[in-house]
């Protein structure tokens, strides 16, 4: 399969089955892991380099995607995030174990829904 495909599933449901709480979730973690720097701590990018506003914190957004699948909030983190930025992939995965969250890869959801 194409590392392109290469995408970890978070779902908003956790390994007993409850919806997870609170309902914004993935807006404070998507906020969080985007002031992630590669030294591990939190980056506050300067107003020279074009970061103002909303934009502020788009750094490592573009490797989460915020989607609905099958009716459950999921966060889709692509897998290049784990070299990209080693301390925001931990971040992320660390959030996870910490909150007992169901996961799944890109193509065992693809395998799963074709087996359907």
């Amino acid at each position: 399969m194409p590392a392109d495909n290469n995408k970890l599933i978070i779902e908003g449901i956790t390994e007993d089955g409850k919806t997870f709480r609170p309902s914004d979730w993935i807006d404070r973690l998507c906020g969080s892991v985007s002031s992630y720097g590669a030294d591990r701590r939190a980056k506050h990018p300067p107003h020279q380099h074009g970061y103002r506003g909303p934009e502020r914190r788009q750094r490592h957004v573009n490797f989460l995607h915020p989607q609905v699948i099958d009716g459950i909030k999921c966060l889709v983190v692509d897998l290049v995030l784990r070299d990209a930025n080693p301390a925001a992939y931990q971040f992320v995965m660390d959030f996870v174990s910490a909150n007992r969250l169901r996961t799944r890869e890109y193509p065992q959801l693809v395998e799963e829904r074709q087996n359907t």
